[in-house]
């Protein structure tokens, strides 16, 4: 049975529609909680956010599954919500295990989720006949061969509206999977359905008829006139035969240049750019002859379906002999999150790995969230030209590709400042993509200093000042220059200062970048609003030999400090600016830092100055950086931290990452030598 978590993590389709206001059920009984209700807190953290909601990214995400983690217990947190997942429970123990935890979490979940196939018992029904108080939400997936809704799927449908049952329900979510393609349909179960049904309905009339039950076929289109919000195509598996081909196409026709479905969000995924050839190319040859101009309120003959609002392609390659992405802003005007994957082909080992055609030649004004698998210097510049209006950029790479080799080597860290400095409208940047030119080794040599101790209870800042400004820090040309052959990895950077200072900017995950302690502060002052960062700090070698470390302090944690984390190398003033401003941040990540052993009272005392800092994060690539990690959480919390300390084990995905990049080379390698 796969969990509710590892779901969502591989559906890139919006959780809930957030365009259609959806208000609570009037109700006598119903109860008062000071708690925001689950919309209210997906809102908040979507209306900031990429790719879970459309714009449903959770804010917070430490690692993947910061916010959608299913642990051995069975709970999940979905943006936030504690969310029932039935099909969970069932397959460790069937429907006497559902009924035992539901009366020990009935009275707390705000949404219900079912996984369920054709041919399953009515496991399903007996858990939806149970007493849910609080769900506003009853999301099922159903596994089906069928290509329109049948029994199964009205039964629950008049549960979820059937109010002694779900006295708090708004909507009711069923994601039905079927010959390579997803539907999301969405039933409101308060307030008028609204989107123009009656005008679109009426075009339904205007169709030509395709199959020879006409009657069913017009179930079909109304049934997803009125509720289709989402739809995921498998273009691989809509080419295995002719006749699924010519039927896909001309749903997917239906769903790109008419109103009849208008919906909010499409999929492509296990894409090839032949594949996005073939679906233009069946729209501009209107084979069934449809009015194209009587059955959409665009005028522009280029411009496809203006309703849609989020788009995804999950590309197997960019290019393809000379087939590129040919579409552009044109085809979809009013487009507001654009999130491309890309997925190599191991058959194509020569392909140009990084050409997005004609995706950005012109203008997106209304774009608000872009995700890409790869950037560089001159991307970072278009983007910044055709994309006036963008809050939300993800460039992420599937993880086991963050290193790989065959992409571009011309992203720099200056491209990465643009990036950060020069789009005033910015809310989240998030730029998992290693350098190409990186360092060979991630520590860096720098004289070491003695770790003083500062206490910030009563110290004035003349003093605190004194203490620290005769402290050097490294200049930047003891750091290592990068060069072409070294793996892929972080870039040093002594500086990274944001003028003018950026007051919308939340989240800047930059995990490739190195930076030193005192220069992630410094930012900090530029960046007033921020509330997570993630960086590398700029370690020194440990082999250098220690000064002046105290005998007690070396045996309690077993090695050597690094100075770059120490507090005499933060800046005094800027110390000062942050704690009386009272900067919000609230949590920060840091990479390749459990290779330190050891932070110092004084490291703990500033990170204590962030009076709203829930957690620091250690991400460990080793089973050494585990343990490691596991005193310096010990040695924190011995030490008054207000924070937590997390520790992020991604040893295993750091490997593959390594091993995938090896295996790569090699394989282009024999590949050149044929």
């Amino acid at each position: 049975m796969v969990s509710l978590s590892a779901r969502l993590k591989r559906n890139s389709l919006p959780p809930l529609s957030l365009q259609t206001p959806l208000s609570p059920r009037p109700s006598s009984s119903r109860t008062t909680s000071s708690r925001p209700s689950y919309h209210a807190r997906l809102a908040a953290s979507g209306g900031m956010s990429p790719g879970n909601s459309y714009y449903g990214r959770t804010v917070f995400e430490v690692s993947s599954e910061a916010d959608e983690t299913a642990s051995g217990s069975g709970e999940t947190l979905w943006h936030g919500a504690p969310v029932f997942d039935a099909s969970y429970w069932h397959s460790k123990g069937g429907m006497d295990l559902v009924r035992e935890k539901h009366r020990e979490m009935h009275a707390s979940v705000e949404a219900l989720t079912i996984l369920c196939s054709s041919g399953d018992s009515n496991w399903h029904l007996e858990s939806l006949a149970l007493f849910w108080p609080r769900v506003q939400i009853v999301d099922i997936e159903y596994n089906t061969r069928e290509v329109q809704p049948d029994t199964l799927a009205l039964q629950w449908l008049c549960a979820a509206q059937d109010c002694t049952l779900f006295p708090h329900a708004q909507l009711y979510r069923l994601t039905a999977r079927w010959a390579g393609c997803t539907e999301v349909f969405e039933h409101p179960l308060c307030g008028a359905f609204g989107r123009d049904l009656a005008t679109r309905l009426a075009l339904l009339d205007r169709l030509p008829p395709l199959a020879g039950n006409q009657e069913l076929e017009m179930r079909f289109y109304k049934y997803r006139v009125l509720f289709l919000t989402a739809v995921s195509f498998a273009m691989g598996a809509m080419a295995k035969t002719a006749a699924g081909s010519r039927a896909m196409e001309s749903y997917i026709t239906y769903l790109f240049k008419t109103d009849i479905f208008a919906p909010t969000s499409i999929e492509l995924t296990d894409a090839q750019p032949q594949h996005l050839q073939a679906v233009l190319a069946a729209i501009n040859a209107n084979t069934h002859n449809i009015s194209y101009d009587k059955m959409r309120a665009t005028t522009s003959t280029a411009a496809l379906q203006s309703s849609l609002r989020h788009i995804c392609f999950d590309m197997h390659n960019m290019a393809s002999g000379r087939d590129r992405i040919i579409f552009c802003a044109v085809h979809f005007p009013k487009l507001e999150s654009l999130i491309i994957r890309h997925s190599p082909d191991f058959r194509l080992l020569h392909g140009d790995t990084m050409n997005l055609g004609v995706l950005f030649s012109l203008r997106w004004p209304d774009l608000v969230e872009l995700q890409l698998p790869f950037i560089s210097d001159q991307y970072a510049k278009t983007l910044q030209s055709k994309c006036p209006a963008l809050r939300f950029l993800f460039v992420l790479p599937e993880s086991r590709y963050e290193r790989w080799t065959a992409y571009s080597q011309s992203f720099t860290p200056d491209g990465l400042h643009g990036l950060a400095t020069h789009w005033p409208t910015m809310q989240q940047l998030v730029v998992k993509y290693a350098f190409r030119h990186a360092l060979s080794t991630h520590n860096i040599d720098v004289a070491p200093m003695s770790p003083s101790r500062i206490s910030f209870g009563s110290v004035k800042r003349s003093t605190l000042s004194r203490r620290t400004s005769m402290l050097p820090i490294s200049p930047e040309s003891q750091l290592p220059t990068p060069t072409a052959d070294s793996l892929p990895g972080p870039w040093p950077r002594e500086s990274f200062s944001i003028h003018p200072k950026h007051r919308n900017l939340c989240v800047l995950r930059m995990p490739y970048l190195q930076l030193p302690f005192s220069v992630a502060l410094a930012m900090l002052v530029d960046v007033p609003q921020l509330l997570m960062l993630e960086f590398t700090p700029l370690l020194r070698d440990p082999a250098v030999p220690l000064q002046g470390l105290a005998s007690t302090l070396r045996r309690r944690v077993s090695i050597s400090p690094s100075p770059q984390l120490n507090a005499p190398f933060a800046d005094s003033n800027v110390v000062y600016q942050l704690g009386t401003a009272k900067h919000p941040l609230e949590s920060m990540v840091l990479h390749d830092a459990c290779t330190t052993r050891y932070i110092t009272t004084s490291w703990i005392q500033i990170m204590n100055t962030f009076l709203q800092l829930s957690a620091v994060s250690f991400v460990a690539t080793s089973q050494e950086d585990v343990t490691i990690g596991s005193r310096i959480k010990l040695f924190c919390s011995r030490n008054d931290a207000v924070f937590d300390v997390d520790i992020d084990d991604q040893s295993r995905a750091f490997q593959t990452r390594i091993d995938f990049t090896n295996s790569w080379g090699r394989a282009e390698g024999l590949a050149s030598a044929r």
